[in-house]
């Protein structure tokens, strides 16, 4: 009787055991899944919050302290650039940035931006495209021709068109002081 007693414990120990470990992994499945829609969606949401910032610019009219507002926010920006054309200098400049990137309006809408002065896929070199910094921008000590003015009014009005790539993700916003009547 003694055996059949310690084998009936024996067998009971392992059955409870594998029971604890059943309900175990099966509370890890259920979880693990929660987590990963947590997490798809955490990454959603961080990625709409990220691209909101580009919407007080999405074809707006913004003043020239915008503009230069935009330059310095988004000088570190990675993979991004900003082109602005002033009333007097009709092909633009671009405000200066970390990473040396200047991209050129697409050709089409709901194409990808290039990089300028390259037909092979790459970033500009900083010495390829006139990049200005914000100081240089306020600097209203020098007398410029039009096509080199890179002065930047803080009271004119700037039209403001952002272009984003096949990913959605924005990579250049044009400030046209030109473009503020077009719709």
């Amino acid at each position: 009787m003694e055996n059949i007693s310690t084998g009936l414990k024996w067998v009971i120990g392992i059955i409870v055991t594998i029971l604890i470990v059943a309900a175990g992994v099966s509370i890890y499945l259920v979880i693990n899944n929660y987590f990963i829609r947590a997490q798809e969606q955490t990454l959603a949401q961080t990625q709409m919050i990220n691209q909101a910032e580009f919407n007080s610019y999405d074809n707006k009219v913004v003043s020239g302290q915008d503009v230069i507002n935009a330059a310095m926010k988004f000088r570190g920006r990675p993979q991004f650039s900003i082109l602005i054309k002033t009333g007097v200098n009709l092909e633009g400049f671009y405000a200066e940035n970390t990473y040396a990137t200047y991209y050129s309006i697409p050709a089409k809408p709901g194409t990808t931006p290039t990089p300028t002065g390259t037909s092979t896929v790459g970033f500009v070199n900083n010495n390829s495209s006139d990049h200005y910094s914000v100081s240089q921008m306020l600097d209203q000590s020098k007398e410029l021709d039009d096509e080199d003015n890179y002065n930047v009014n803080t009271l004119s009005l700037f039209k403001a068109t952002v272009y984003r790539d096949k990913n959605d993700e924005v990579r250049l916003i044009v400030f046209d002081q030109n473009g503020i009547n077009e719709k």
